[in-house]
């Protein structure tokens, strides 16, 4: 070989040593592997799998970096909460000169609630009061760590702009949903916002405020602007939300005429439904009458609501009037929950109970089933079905529905006599040896609240040890966590929460291709939903979707829950709520916030997300930065509204661009 090439040799050698040198050793699988979002940054791929490890140490170390990376880190801490973070991040709110890095650095303090922050948030709000485009996100970031301090700043700072105003009325929603704070001086605030702000989302989150208070912070003070707004404000959301707050004024002069009036004029399913929600706790003459109209309502929700809030509440003549109505009905559910209502009143009439079982047995599906079961529970005649029901079924909706159902009847007793007790406690035993986990948790769950009446007829808890060592995690996470607590609980000890040390992360091979609002098509029994993914802001949690959607895993499936004006919930492989996979995902909490068609992942606590999703049907900030938030509905909002328990899915589609080779062919 000549010289020449040996130089030439030698040079190419070092060239190439230098090139792997310098590759990104964060995800080997990914390293050479071309992106269409953000995460082409091999740098911010690593921050996520720092994240996703909570790895706080090395997080920190990005805040003196680049201020894409200081920004991506401060996110991630959002994520993490760790409180070993705040010393670093009191640090970096005073001395960046970056609105979007101290925005950020908010989002992590908040995210993190630690009160012991409030006197530096305090401190540094005073300081920086003409910085009201920052401020209104500190404010939001001091309520979610509010202490009586905070509160108090916070109800008396001056309103100097539309920032201040929303800032502060976001602190003091994030102060009564995350630390338990309200007042009569923070609803005076934040009706004083509402009426001088301008700005629709701001009079948006006084109104949503205002709809979670109690009654105990609900005067008379406020009973006009509510009344008011709730018949007459041009915002659909803000009527409903005033409507619901009314139920806050049970013992207030006006809220029955209130009540009658909206019930008489609104056109809105969403504002009847949150109207009749609210008479439930509202006495008034004709209330049964006035709720009674809308069983046969054209929206099968506002009838279901309507149905619903009948329960407990007939008396002999008028369960007459709703039996003869429901036997007419075209909404199944909101049949049943009529008949339900009915038969809590006539407990022990054949010709009401056979009328339902017929119901019962010709239901078309086991979600309807269910329901007519939940019906049938409330005869005397029917105590028998609930628990041969239990014994004998495999459908695992109508299992998990007759277990529930079993427990709150035993729930609803005072006392048991010893044979009772022991059937109970025969009962829970077999629940717990089924190693199902719906089984597990329900019978736990009424252990835990049940346990000064009938303690004495449980299980040893040597069984109880038994059964948690068996099951499989993560996948049964909600029945492990459920008998630590009931373990606890019976010995007298404290139980803390203690999330998986380790998940599955972000799978980075399904989102190369996924680009920032990738759009998806979730096709129900009730038309087609588009949705576009936020792989940016939720890289674990739309890696999974992806894979599972592509798999045709969701195909199929049902939306098992349904709660009007807030969630519909589906993807569960048993149908029931109690389903998950064989892995779970990190939690994914960012600056999205929860509004009208957000889709969110399930989670039953930090960290133990899997692949059950939800739609938010309002806006529902008390979810945020408590769930992940990972797409949004941009089409069929309108179907997304008529999803009703029991709806299936029939599969659900990644809107792909057509491949080179697919295009050529065309």
């Amino acid at each position: 070989m000549s010289q020449f090439n040996t130089s030439v040799f030698f040079f190419i050698s070092i060239f190439c040593f230098a090139l792997q040198s310098c590759s990104d050793g964060t995800d080997d699988q990914t390293e050479k592997i071309s992106f269409e979002n953000k995460f082409n940054d091999s740098k911010i791929r690593a921050i996520y799998n720092s994240r996703d490890k909570r790895n706080t140490k090395e997080l920190l170390t990005y805040l003196d970096q680049d201020s894409i990376y200081q920004i991506e880190a401060l996110i991630a801490l959002g994520s993490v909460q760790d409180t070993s973070a705040l010393p670093a991040l009191k640090q970096k709110l005073e001395t960046s000169n970056s609105l979007d890095i101290k925005i950020a650095t908010a989002f992590a303090i908040g995210q993190i609630a630690d009160p012991s922050i409030n006197p530096f948030l305090i401190k540094f709000i005073i300081d920086h009061e003409k910085e009201t485009e920052l401020l209104e996100y500190v404010f939001e970031a001091l309520g979610h760590c509010a202490n009586d301090g905070a509160i108090y700043l916070m109800t008396h700072f001056v309103l100097s702009d539309e920032h201040v105003m929303k800032g502060i009325v976001k602190g003091l929603y994030r102060a009564k949903t995350w630390q338990g704070f309200e007042s009569y001086d923070a609803a005076e605030q934040v009706m004083r916002i509402f009426t001088k702000s301008k700005d629709t989302e701001t009079k948006e989150w006084c109104s949503a405020y205002f709809a979670r208070l109690s009654s105990s912070n609900m005067v008379a003070t406020f009973n006009s602007n509510i009344f008011a707004n709730a018949r007459r404000n041009n915002n659909e959301l803000i009527r409903s939300n005033f409507a619901l707050s009314i139920a806050a004024f049970s013992k207030g002069g006006g809220s029955s005429t209130a009540l009658k009036k909206i019930l008489h004029e609104e056109k809105s399913p969403m504002v009847l439904e949150s109207a009749l929600i609210a008479t439930e706790k509202i006495k008034y003459d004709g209330m049964v009458e006035e709720t009674m109209a809308f069983l046969n309502h054209e929206d099968p929700i506002v009838a279901s609501v309507a149905a619903s809030k009948l329960y407990k509440k007939l008396g002999w003549k008028e369960s007459k009037q709703v039996y003869q109505i429901a036997k007419e009905m075209k909404h199944p559910h909101a049949q049943a929950l009529a008949l339900k209502a009915v038969m809590y009143e006539r407990n022990k009439q054949k010709d009401i109970y056979n009328f339902t079982k017929g119901l019962y047995d010709q239901a078309s599906s086991v979600y309807e089933k269910c329901y007519y079961l939940d019906a049938l529970s409330n005869s005397k005649l029917g105590k028998d079905l609930v628990f041969e029901t239990w014994k004998t079924t495999t459908e695992i909706p109508l299992k998990t529905k007759a277990i529930e159902l079993l427990m709150r009847e035993y729930a609803s007793e005072k006392s048991l006599n010893s044979k009772e007790g022991a059937e109970l406690g025969r009962i829970i035993s077999d629940a717990l040896k089924t190693k199902d986990v719906a089984q597990i948790y329900t019978t736990c769950s009424f252990m835990q609240n049940n346990s000064e009446k009938f303690k004495k007829y449980y299980p040893a808890v040597q069984l109880m040890e038994e059964v948690k060592t068996s099951l499989e995690l993560p996948l049964q996470v909600e029945a492990f966590i459920e008998l630590e607590k009931t373990i606890a609980h019976l010995e007298s000890k404290e139980y803390n929460y203690d999330a998986p040390k380790e998940n599955k992360g972000v799978q980075w091979d399904y989102i190369k291709k996924i680009k920032q609002d990738q759009k998806a098509i979730i096709s129900t029994e009730k038309g087609d939903i588009t949705i576009v993914l936020k792989v940016n802001e939720a890289p674990a949690t739309v890696s999974m979707f992806v894979s599972l959607a592509d798999s045709g895993f969701y195909d199929q499936l049902h939306f098992h829950r349904l709660v009007p004006n807030f969630v519909a919930q589906g993807g569960d492989p048993r149908g029931d709520g109690f389903g998950g996979l064989n892995y779970s995902i990190p939690s994914e909490f960012t600056q999205l916030e929860f509004t009208e068609g957000s889709l969110g992942i399930a989670s039953a606590g930090k960290d133990t997300e899997s692949c059950q999703f939800f739609f938010t049907l309002v806006p529902t900030h008390h979810l945020d930065g408590r769930y992940t938030v990972f797409a949004q509905v941009v089409e069929g909002l309108d179907i997304m509204r008529k999803i009703q328990y029991g709806d299936k899915i029939n599969s659900i589609k990644i809107v792909r661009e057509l491949e080179v080779s697919d295009q050529k062919a065309i």
